[in-house]
Formats: structure tokens, C-alpha cells, sequence
């Protein structure tokens, strides 16, 4: 068994797209089902789905109470912050290191809202 994919709805998801490809995700399939868009991005190991709506009338309020964050590996944290950063993320936590992890790791939002956790191995 293996994780395929997460999904996250998103209110703009040319701008979701814009960001997770430009920190390094690549953009794989999409297809529209009942008006609903489902755009997928990802590597080697799993894929986000973006779902947009454009009919939809309830607000998209990601809350770290719900969702704490979505973590992907990285070589770089602090090029990766970088870039998020230039994508129009914002840093939640300055890169760190974990020892308990063998992992530097940071935390980033993105333009949606959610908290992204960039994590490069220290082993």
C-alpha cells in the first residue's frame, strides 16, 4: 500500500499550480468532473489534487486545526523557502534543525493558506 494523493480545495488554481511547480513539483493530469477542476501535481512518491470549484460559494479556510500541514522532501530547504517565498509564500517557521528527525526542516504558507513543511535529510 502506498499514499497516491492528497486532496486540498483552492480558490485560484492557476496559482496553486504556479506555486507548487515552481518550488519543484511537476504538473502530471487534470480533468474537470461536474464543473469541478482536478489538477494534480507531484514526484516520484505521491500527487496533491487541487480542487476548484468556480461555482462554489462557501469560502476555502485552511486551518492548521484541520489541516496542520502537507510536508514534502526536498534537497534544499532554505532554496526551496526562497523560491516559495518569490511565489508569494510566506515563512511560518525559519529553517531548523530536528535531531530527533535527522531533518532541517521548514514551514511555509502557501498563497492558499495551507502550512507546507520542506524537510531535507540530514543523515
Amino acid at each position: 500500500m502506498d499514499v497516491a494523493h492528497v486532496a486540498l480545495w483552492v480558490s485560484d488554481v492557476d496559482r496553486a499550480v504556479e506555486f507548487y511547480t515552481g518550488i519543484g513539483l511537476e504538473r502530471q493530469w487534470e480533468f474537470t468532473l461536474d464543473g469541478v477542476e482536478n489538477v494534480y501535481v507531484g514526484g516520484e512518491h505521491g500527487e496533491l489534487q487541487f480542487k476548484h470549484d468556480p461555482d462554489r460559494t462557501t469560502p476555502i479556510a485552511p486551518s492548521r486545526a484541520d489541516v496542520d500541514h502537507v510536508a514534502l522532501t526536498v534537497d534544499d530547504v532554505e532554496e526551496t523557502v526562497e523560491k516559495a517565498v518569490d511565489l508569494g509564500g510566506s515563512v511560518v517557521t525559519e529553517p531548523t534543525v530536528i535531531d530527533d528527525a535527522d531533518a532541517y526542516v521548514a514551514f511555509v504558507e502557501d498563497p492558499e493558506g495551507y502550512t507546507v513543511e520542506f524537510v531535507e535529510s540530514v543523515a
